[in-house]
């Protein structure tokens, strides 16, 4: 097959480059290029120069090999992968890597069970298949931040959406199909973020949901969130410079990538929603423009700003972004001068705005961080016999996906006993999960000979377990123990610190490898360079190798001393923060409050605990400069924000209200046009949904599960409220997934205070996904509450049970009657 001139070219530069920085791993590349044909040579050298440097470290040339080797396979066994440019073979075929996943050699594998499924096959159907293989395979549960790897979903059965995307990225990229994730890193209408993936259907790219199968392309419960992203990208591993590296991205608008650590980050956001191009000029404090001045681009998520993009300004001191139609706080600053921050909110119209180095927010302040309002996209509708097979579809994967997790379970073996047991149970779930090798439980055995000097929760947080951070498990007790002789451990156990600076002696910061991967030690060691995450994991794990507890907190590695931890940066914690909740609010989860320290990079996150109503929590802190965030989100996904900054002393003690800001009633509200859903009345005649709202000005539509306890809950309430609902003229259609729930008595008693309302038997598998998620609730928590209008437009919705929610839809029916009714919807 030919390649192009241009891409040997990179490859020896790139390469050539990357000699010094390859380390001990250079002589066993040329040992395996030595045995490679020219075309799998050429690959195998491309991925070298391409995936990040901590790959290098961790996998061995001959993983490598083999990933280019099946690659070229799928390119002369299939079509489709034959037509591909070089590009888009390169980037979204070969690439063992799809974002921050443990590595492994699974598509060889899954190739063997997905090409029988789909040769032959047009292209777009073979796609749908491979989704329905997965479906087949694993299911969505949520678990830690590590990602799995593709072979260990694939084993166990699950994983979260970014360990789902991977997956069907790999399985795709087995049969040849050009795939990437696609990621929101974090909405603003919600606290979460997703992923998804996207394939290149020989003419452009299209989406679907991971493991979610779906009769047509272009579909998810997703579609509507995506629109009102604020950002979503898809990475690409890449080597060089901007301009070195733009053949890879042909015909893409320069605007729309962005190449840092490594990793090209294209930006596509505009194909999922409406978005705007926004300009930064960032200033110094003479009103110069700054030339190279980083610039963060920030959403409010998890109580606190959430970077989603950054960019680096020209010599006109510019940055621009093309991102969605939503509030944004901007950070910048000038590596030259480290702590001089400039910060700037932008509303959702904003398209310009300058940024002045040293000038950052007031001290104290609120603002209303908006959501983008809803893309107008419409998800393609389903004829009965595609809904039919779809439902068909997803029951046979889950019988599948039930009769595998059987087997699985069967043939694993017993958890280890004794010590190995204990080491086993300090892991994570989603560790215990996989095959945790034997070599590494082996290997641990050595964190038993310090116990009897330790406290036992001193000896269980920062001895036992073999992980550290998100690191891929390898064993490293006996590897990093050997680094040292005696008299150097000696001296290490009497001060732990000193291993900082064996750490920087050992490994350099590498400041051009994707930071979210850890390395191992093994790897970093082999390479001399880790990213600032595997070094503070690697003077954690050589504390514990020398028998001195340690552990990560909030980046910063904390180091058993004088019979108490201590953390390795930031000077002790001299200083103390009290926190009050207010009396009249329910605890206050981590997604209400944040607390941040600011440091020479910016503002960096600390832990803060939850808090029960009316409670004041003492938080021993290190002095420096503090901002408290606090927010409301509003059913419309907007956010009403609050923030102080806090200045703390040696010694000092510091007291802070925490302050949340109401809403009014209207602010609640939205216009959400619903999907198509059907009911069934008790004589068995379907009527659209959409028809039965519109029969009332208002409805509450309410689909329960009757005697589940949250159902109960919403019914006595609506049944306590009765005469107000009846005398409000407003709609109550109850809706149940199968009549025989009709005879439960608490939901008779409220039929009894309500004659008007009807009962009504829905589709719930069909209708509550669709339902929640077009109002961005979670469709895993009935009751389900939406208040429509009669043109078929949810105003309101909630899910499971919140205390006070008939009073709450009296007054949003009041607020109701002065809502605009024209207008940009959600």
């Amino acid at each position: 097959m030919p390649w192009s001139q241009e891409l040997r070219n990179y490859v020896n530069t790139q390469l050539e480059g990357r000699k010094p920085r390859l380390g001990a791993r250079w002589a066993a590349l040329q040992e395996e290029l030595s045995l490679c044909g020219e075309e799998e040579a050429l690959l195998l050298s491309y991925l070298y120069v391409t995936l990040p440097s901590a790959d290098l470290g961790d996998y061995s040339p001959r993983f490598f090999r083999e990933a280019a080797r099946q690659a070229l396979a799928a390119r002369r066994e299939f079509p489709w992968c034959a037509a591909l440019s070089e590009s888009l073979f390169l980037r979204e075929v070969l690439c063992p890597r799809v974002n921050n996943e443990e590595l492994s050699p699974c598509r060889e594998l899954f190739c063997s069970q997905l090409a029988p499924r789909v040769k032959g096959l047009p292209l777009e159907e073979a796609i749908l298949e491979v989704n329905r293989w997965c479906a087949e395979q694993a299911t969505y549960r949520s678990t830690d931040d590590r990602t799995a790897s593709a072979l260990q979903v694939y084993q166990c059965g699950w994983g979260r959406c970014g360990e789902e995307s991977t997956f069907l990225t790999n399985a795709l990229r087995s049969v040849g199909i050009a795939a990437r994730q696609v990621y929101a890193p974090w909405w603003s209408h919600c606290d979460d973020n997703h992923a998804w993936v996207e394939v290149f259907d020989g003419a452009s790219w299209r989406y679907l949901g991971a493991c979610e199968p779906e009769p047509v392309l272009d579909r998810g419960w997703f579609t509507h969130a995506a629109s009102r992203a604020v950002m979503v990208h898809a990475r690409s591993f890449v080597a060089g410079s901007r301009e070195e590296a733009a053949f890879l991205f042909p015909g893409l608008d320069p605007l729309d990538w962005d190449l840092r650590e490594g990793v090209a980050y294209e930006n596509r956001t505009a194909h999922y929603g409406r978005a705007k191009l926004l300009t930064v000029e960032v200033r110094d404090g003479r009103g110069s423009p700054v030339q190279g001045a980083g610039v963060a681009f920030s959403v409010m998520n998890m109580a606190a700003p959430q970077e989603v993009a950054r960019r680096t300004t020209d010599e006109a001191g510019r940055a621009q972004l093309r991102a969605g139609r939503g509030s944004l706080l901007l950070t910048a600053w000038d590596p030259e001068a480290p702590g001089l921050l400039g910060e700037a909110l932008v509303p959702p119209e904003g398209e310009s705005v300058q940024v002045v180095l040293g000038r950052a927010l007031a001290p104290q302040g609120e603002a209303d961080f908006a959501a983008p309002a809803d893309g107008d996209v419409s998800v393609p509708a389903l004829r009965r016999e595609q809904r039919e097979a779809r439902q068909a579809c997803l029951g046979r994967a889950a019988a599948l996906r039930e009769e595998k997790s059987r087997a699985w379970q069967e043939q694993r073996p017993a958890p280890p006993t004794g010590q190995k047991g204990r080491v086993w149970s300090a892991l994570t779930e989603k560790d215990r999960a996989g095959q945790v090798p034997e070599a590494v439980l082996e290997d641990a055995l050595a964190a038993f000979r310090w116990e009897p000097g330790f406290p036992q929760e001193a000896f269980r947080q920062g001895l036992l377990s073999p992980r550290v951070g998100l690191e891929v498990l390898t064993p490293w007790h006996k590897l990093l123990a050997g680094q040292f002789s005696p008299e150097e451990a000696g001296a290490a156990r009497q001060d732990p610190s000193r291993l900082w600076a064996w750490v920087e002696s050992r490994v350099s910061l590498d400041g051009d490898c994707y930071a979210a991967l850890w390395g191992t030690p093994q790897g970093m060691l082999s390479l001399g360079r880790a990213t600032a995450f595997g070094r503070g994991m690697l003077f954690c794990a050589a504390c514990r190798a020398l028998g001195v507890p340690s552990y990560l907190q909030d980046g910063t590695p904390w180091f058993w001393k004088d019979g108490a931890f201590h953390p390795l940066w930031g000077g002790e914690p001299a200083a103390r923060l009290a926190l009050a909740a207010p009396a009249d609010r329910p605890a206050l989860p981590s997604q209400d409050y944040a607390l941040f320290r600011k440091g020479p990079q910016g503002w960096q996150p600390v832990t803060a605990p939850a808090l029960a109503t009316g409670m004041e929590e003492e938080l021993p802190l290190p002095p420096g400069e503090y901002r408290l965030w606090t927010v409301n989100r509003l059913p419309s996904g907007s956010q009403l924000v609050w923030w102080r900054a806090v200045s703390l002393e040696e010694g000092q003690r510091q007291a802070c209200a925490l302050s949340f800001r109401e809403g009014r009633a209207e602010d609640m509200l939205q216009r959400c046009p619903l999907p198509e859903f059907s009911l069934w009345e008790e004589a068995g005649r379907e009527v659209p949904g959409r028809q039965v709202l519109a029969s009332h000005g208002l409805t509450v539509l309410c689909l329960l599960e009757p005697s589940r306890e949250p159902t109960e809950h919403i019914l006595n309430e609506l049944r306590e409220s009765a005469p107000a609902l009846e005398a409000s003229g407003c709609g109550l259609c109850l809706v149940v997934e199968d009549f025989s729930h009709r005879q439960d008595p608490t939901l008779q008693r409220a039929l009894q205070a309500l004659p008007g309302a009807q009962v009504w038997r829905g589709d719930f598998p069909e209708a509550v996904p669709a339902l929640a998620r077009r109002m961005f609730l979670d469709p895993d928590r009935l009751p389900l509450v939406l208040l429509v209008n009669s043109r078929g437009e949810c105003l309101y919705g909630c899910c499971g049970y919140n205390v006070g929610t008939a009073a709450l839809l009296l007054r949003l029916m009041a607020a109701a009657e002065v809502f605009p009714q024209e207008g940009e919807t959600c």
